[in-house]
């Protein structure tokens, strides 16, 4: 699942269980292509092609959040886009209202829409300052971060560390199972309401134990400066590896894998060692 639809499917959410809708009927749709030829209850269209066939009903509400959802048919309830395509076709039927937040929409003139509203929000492109300002920010905290672990802690970063550097593919295997699924505990739990805040926590801590596995691979880049001060080797070296992570983003696809990979590498060497708690030692098999 994309990692951009998790701040929409919260606010969904939560718009579903203040509409008064029944979450537990709520169906999400993360991948693929689907036809909906009959629903009870609440859908959210992630990154899918969801589509509602000529002579077919769904109930609503709908909220499009990503991938696309086309309306060949009736939906009754309304209909909420905040980012995605919307496709209403000819002689589709939206009974509720069609409220535009986000993304694109195709509304043919023959469509049959009760009732249409439109958020507008005042576009402006961020100068160069301001978007940078969170990377160049979040870069200041985890170096100082990690100065001030490498001075008092220093066996916590260099067991991760080791981890990290003496079994890559082991931690990035780790790394990847971990986040899906985290992923996907994470999306079970937020369909329940009281079950919201400890999924949003779980998140806050998925994010910091992914800033610990930095922090150590920065641990691990300073140790090659031979900087005596292991608190400035370290501070420079997470330096180094969030511009990398800048620099290789850039290209496309490839740079997204390499970044992909040393972060899941880095969280799986933080789980391995119970954040540096405990060597990892891979099991060996019997001769």
């Amino acid at each position: 699942m994309n990692l951009e639809l998790i701040p929409l499917l919260i606010i969904v959410l939560l718009m579903i269980s203040a509409g008064g809708a029944d979450v537990e009927t709520t169906e999400f749709v993360i991948e693929g292509d689907h036809e909906m030829t009959e629903h009870r209850g609440a859908l959210i269209v992630g990154d899918a092609t969801v589509t509602v066939p000529a002579g077919e009903v769904v109930s609503g509400p709908v909220y499009v959040i990503g991938g696309e959802f086309r309306v060949h048919g009736t939906v009754e309830g309304d209909v909420t886009q905040l980012s995605g395509l919307l496709v209403v076709e000819d002689d589709a039927t939206i009974g509720g209202e069609l409220q535009h937040i986000g993304g694109s929409e195709e509304l043919s003139a023959e469509a049959t829409i009760t009732e249409r509203t439109t958020v507008a929000f005042e576009s402006s492109e961020p100068g160069p300052i301001a978007a940078y300002t969170p990377v160049v920010v979040t870069t200041l905290i985890l170096a100082l971060v990690g100065v001030l672990l490498s001075r008092k802690y220093e066996p916590l970063l260099d067991t991760v560390g080791a981890a990290a550097h003496d079994h890559p593919l082991i931690s990035l295997t780790v790394g990847a199972l971990l986040s899906v699924t985290f992923l996907s505990v994470f999306v079970f739990m937020a369909f329940t309401l009281i079950l919201l805040p400890v999924s949003i926590l779980g998140l806050l801590i998925g994010f910091l134990t992914i800033g610990y596995g930095i922090i150590a691979l920065g641990y691990l880049a300073g140790q090659q400066l031979n900087i005596p001060q292991v608190g400035l080797a370290t501070g420079l070296g997470v330096v180094g590896i969030m511009v990398l992570l800048q620099v290789i983003g850039v290209i496309p696809i490839l740079g997204d894998l390499i970044a992909g990979g040393l972060l899941l590498t880095g969280l799986g060497a933080v789980v391995l060692t119970y954040f540096g708690l405990q060597e990892f030692e891979p099991v060996s098999l019997p001769e």
